[in-house]
């Protein structure tokens, strides 16, 4: 797969679902945390707290992550004693798995007391939550850059206690998309239908775009069930309505073996 193609992640199950809710919470995280914004910062945090801490209807997200980890251990063996020459490099994956899930069982007791208890999360996700007729959310947002004139000492111990997890989600998150073969597909006039085989259980579709044509507007969107997904192409244009794109549009699919029980 060519490194100027955009992918985008479509769970079929809920393990998967808050596997991906995780990995873009940690993504948009190291962003804020590399540019040191204050507001992006606590967004994520709110984001990640909901993942970790199973808030507002979210599962949580460690114990989904190690469940994901065990599905593609055991799918590699398999792979491994139906083709005995990649045995091998299967082994050392397998190893690096068993590395991760050992790192993960604890829970990360210190980034859970973290995202619990700092007042200034807190405060933020309460802000987003309520009605604030005596402006505190504007006090909040005010008093934001003069907090972050010590961004580090804020910044910093969440940032080192997520190592564990953001290196597991990154290793898992690779696995995926490499897992197995693209299948080169055409959607005439912007529409298609992916029906997955009903013997396997999917737990993740990914579509691959070329990124000029992301950057031109050009958006998957997908509807239906594990059993049968339609796919439409829109353009999402600057200041404008979604639009159905009605041009053939070449595209990769994968669908992924893994986390669909």
């Amino acid at each position: 797969m060519s490194n100027n193609m955009v992918r985008f992640s479509f769970a079929l199950s809920p393990p998967m679902r808050s596997f991906i809710e995780l990995r873009d919470a940690l993504a948009c995280l190291e962003k804020a945390y590399v540019s040191q914004n204050g507001p992006t910062w606590l967004h994520a945090c709110c984001d990640l707290r909901s993942s970790i801490l199973g808030e507002q209807g979210h599962r949580p997200a460690i114990s989904e992550l190690i469940a994901l980890f065990h599905d593609v251990e055991i799918f590699l063996k398999k792979l491994a004693t139906d083709h005995p020459h990649y045995q091998d490099s299967i082994h050392r994956t397998c190893e690096k798995i068993a590395t991760h899930i050992s790192a993960l069982q604890s829970g990360l007791p210190v980034v859970s007391s973290i995202l619990s208890h700092d007042a200034l999360i807190n405060a933020y996700l309460n802000a987003q939550k309520k009605s604030d007729w005596l402006g505190h959310k504007l006090c909040l947002q005010q008093s934001i850059t003069a907090l972050w004139k010590h961004s580090d000492d804020r910044t910093l111990p969440l940032q080192h206690a997520l190592t564990p997890l953001i290196d597991a989600v990154t290793s898992l998150d690779n696995m995926l998309n490499d897992f197995v073969t693209w299948k080169q597909q055409v959607a005439t006039g912007g529409t298609g239908q992916i029906t997955p085989d009903r013997k396997v259980a999917y737990g993740l579709l990914v579509i691959a775009l070329p990124e000029e044509d992301v950057a031109r507007g050009i958006i998957p969107d997908i509807s239906g069930n594990r059993l049968a997904i339609r796919l439409r192409f829109q353009h999402w244009l600057p200041g404008e309505e979604p639009r159905e794109f009605t041009e053939d549009q070449k595209f990769s699919l994968m669908l992924i073996p893994v986390g669909g029980a």
